[in-house]
């Protein structure tokens, strides 16, 4: 039985985002996944999750189409993770995001969340009807390729995006 489910973030999840925001931020790590950090508010960002394709970010980029979710625990009633499908994408995320990112609060880390979060992100892909999936991650990030390859993922190559080696795994899904 899965100990998380993933949810749309709303305005009833506001208190949680805030606490795992301050969780990452504490920590000192970046926020992968969801541009989160770009957004004044957790309304703001709410709001942005729900706009379509094209949608213009802080930063002046157009997102593509996608779905946002919250890696939520009902039992604890908090949030464990925030995970992002891309239905498509651009040269950017061809090089670097891939179609799917996710982050994990720091207190979750090494106890299968990443792994359970991208399980249910794949089902969600098969829903959308993507079978043909890039993931990426940094070659120096042993847990984030382990979770993309307990779910089926396969390294393709490594690339060099702007002087950074990234990782390409790709993952198929059925047909």
């Amino acid at each position: 039985m899965p100990r998380i489910r993933l949810v749309k973030p709303t305005l009833a999840h506001e208190s949680a985002i805030r606490a795992y925001l301050d969780a990452v931020h504490a920590a000192g790590l970046p926020l992968h996944g969801a541009v989160l950090e770009q957004f004044p508010d957790v309304a703001s960002w709410i709001a942005f999750c729900d706009a379509p394709g094209g949608t213009l970010m802080p930063n002046g980029v157009a997102k593509v189409a996608d779905s946002t979710y919250l890696a939520w625990d009902d039992t604890a009633a908090q949030m464990r993770g925030i995970i992002n499908i891309r239905h498509e994408l651009n040269e950017f995320l061809r090089q670097y995001g891939g179609h799917i990112g996710y982050s994990v609060h720091p207190a979750c880390w090494n106890q299968g969340y990443a792994t359970e979060m991208l399980a249910l992100a794949l089902q969600q892909c098969d829903a959308l009807g993507l079978r043909e999936l890039l993931l990426t991650c940094s070659p120096d990030n042993p847990a984030s390729r382990r979770v993309i390859e307990k779910n089926g993922g396969v390294l393709e190559n490594i690339v060099e995006f702007q002087g950074n080696p990234v990782c390409h795994y790709r993952i198929r899904r059925g047909a």
